[in-house]
């Protein structure tokens, strides 16, 4: 049986490398979002990742207090 994905957003991340840009994407893949990313070099010394959100049927849709983030 197929997986039906609704897309939801597609973003850019622009950063340095740091190694701080994958945490976003970590944290929606583990409250249960598909997410399919592409890391170019944008050739100044930084990078951009290209993120495509998807909603599988997994993502926590109630107001869960643990999943909620402050920003």
């Amino acid at each position: 049986m197929a997986k039906i994905r609704q897309k939801l957003a597609k973003v850019y991340i622009h950063s340095q490398d740091n190694g701080n840009d994958f945490g976003i994407i970590d944290h929606l893949a583990e409250v249960g979002y598909d997410v399919d990313f592409e890391v170019v070099d944008n050739g100044v010394g930084n990078k951009v990742i290209s993120c495509e959100i998807y909603d599988a049927g997994g993502g926590k849709k109630d107001n869960d207090q643990k999943y909620r983030t402050a920003m």
